[in-house]
């Protein structure tokens, strides 16, 4: 579970400098004294220093790990002949409560795990590396919910959802290249993406890039296109208005959910490539 706290390797280090401290401690008392060096003390010692803050960050890391797999947005589980409260999408208690905890003590959480018990350790630089520090940028992202997102350094793509005629396409990050989607390819400036379904109008759709943001705009198409966030609302744009996609966004040209897309930032291509299955170019 360890690697859920990114600490890994930096407890490994603390426990090879905590080791090596209480044997250099051993030698110097048995050069002054004459005595044997006490291995087995120095060993007592350094479980005593490393106990707490090892069990400490084990259970945060366990607690990390079974959150990321029972994590519910919204009350709907176990709540027998109370179920139909699933239907008013009420917040888990788990999700505001755990908000609030968050931002108080998250900040001093990570400058204390990741500060590699500097404080106990003779000698030791108070981090690992300067990016090691807790981020002070945490408040802000708090206050912006989309700073973390306009950081991402990945490609964007739309990956089909339930369609094995689809392919993945890959969103280019150029603020004068649009991306105009239809059902064939479009003579008008940009990159013309062809998806040849009765659902999908000539000209039903354009995919456009602004101030490190993708925007889908629905150019008044027969049967509209409808978006899906990553809570389960589900409404169709309305045309000629961008509307902001985001990661895990679902895109769907026409209310059948024939043509579906979900929106995925990823590190490597070829993460998106299965078999013989290639990338959609853009006309």
């Amino acid at each position: 579970m360890q690697p859920n706290m990114g600490q890994g390797g930096c407890m490994a280090i603390e426990d090879g400098y905590q080791l090596a401290l209480e044997l250099e401690k051993a030698f110097m008392e048995s050069s002054e004294t004459g005595a044997p060096i006490d291995i087995a003390s120095s060993l007592k010692r350094y479980e005593k220093e490393r106990r707490l803050r090892v069990a400490i960050i084990y259970g945060m890391a366990r607690m990390a790990a079974i959150m990321a797999s029972t994590y519910r947005p919204y009350l709907g589980v176990g709540l027998g002949p109370f179920s139909f409260l699933t239907k008013l999408r009420i917040p888990h208690p788990g999700r505001v409560g755990g908000r609030f905890f968050i931002k108080g003590a998250m900040p001093q959480m990570l400058s204390w795990v990741l500060g590699g018990n500097s404080s106990k350790l003779e000698g030791r630089s108070p981090s690992c590396r300067l990016t090691d520090k807790a981020s002070d940028l945490l408040q802000r992202w708090f206050e912006d919910d989309d700073a973390l997102e306009r950081a991402l350094n990945g490609e964007w793509y739309l990956i089909p959802s339930n369609s094995k005629d689809l392919r993945p396409i890959r969103l280019v990050k150029d603020e004068q290249r649009p991306f105009i989607i239809g059902s064939s390819h479009a003579e008008l400036p940009g990159m013309s993406i062809e998806l040849p379904f009765l659902q999908v109008a000539d000209t039903h759709a354009c995919i456009s890039y602004k101030d490190n943001a993708f925007y889908l705009t629905d150019l008044r198409s027969n049967h509209g296109t409808w978006l899906t966030d990553n809570e389960g609302r589900r409404y169709r744009l309305p045309p000629n208005f961008p509307v902001r996609i985001r990661r895990s966004d679902v895109i769907e040209f026409g209310p059948d959910k024939k043509v579906m897309f979900r929106v995925k930032v990823l590190n490597t291509p070829d993460a998106v490539i299965n078999g013989d299955q290639q990338l959609l170019q853009a006309a």
